[in-house]
């Protein structure tokens, strides 16, 4: 299904701390028929002012930042 595919998760976060570090190893470790769907997961740090993008980094996301707030933007 995912196999020869390059599928990146996208994830927009504005100060989600408490939340970022599951939702990054969720989808790191998503898989179908133990074969992982994700190669990459990009947390996008909208502007937080609490650890998100320190955290989001830990815990194996790609990070990337967008000062000017709005999910379409962060996308």
């Amino acid at each position: 299904m995912y196999r020869g595919k390059k599928v990146t998760a996208v994830v927009p976060a504005y100060n989600e701390a408490p939340a970022i570090c599951r939702v990054v190893h969720e989808l790191k470790h998503l898989a179908v028929d133990q074969a992982p769907v994700l190669d990459r997961v990009l947390v996008c740090d909208n502007g937080s002012s609490d650890a998100t993008a320190v955290l989001a980094a830990r815990a194996g996301a790609e990070v990337v930042t967008e000062p000017q707030r709005g999910y379409g933007r962060a996308c």
